[in-house]
């Protein structure tokens, strides 16, 4: 009788993890590789600079980019600021001074900002 009880146990543990094993292979299936591609890929280069920040943003899910730089305390610092391409921009950084900035990207809707730091040797 207690073998009985135990193998019917077993049996009902063993059946339980098999359907939830099968449920949990599903949820893995409903996702595509595209839905795990990266949006708004930021590249700043060179880092450190002397005289030019590129600013590179692949797979951009916006438009019209604002870029302002702030120094480490956080005001705001004037720069010139080019579009060298679509969504390559190019910042003149040889007239700071030497130390550590944050780049702040924001578009004109406000649904991507972010902020980069950078050195300026």
């Amino acid at each position: 009788m207690k073998f009985a009880k135990y193998l019917l146990i077993t049996l009902l543990i063993a059946g339980v993890g098999q359907v939830s094993f099968a449920q949990n292979t599903g949820e893995l299936n409903r996702f595509s590789n595209e839905s795990l591609s990266v949006k708004n890929e930021v590249k700043l280069f060179p880092n450190p600079t002397t005289d030019y920040l590129e600013i590179k943003i692949n797979n951009a899910t916006f438009e019209n980019a604002t870029l302002t730089v702030h120094n480490i305390i956080g005001n705001t610092v004037e720069v010139e600021t080019e579009l060298v391409g679509e969504n390559n921009y190019r910042i003149k950084v040889k007239d700071l001074a030497p130390g550590y900035y944050l780049l702040a990207i924001k578009d004109e809707n406000n649904v991507f900002k972010e902020t980069y730091k950078f050195l300026k040797r």
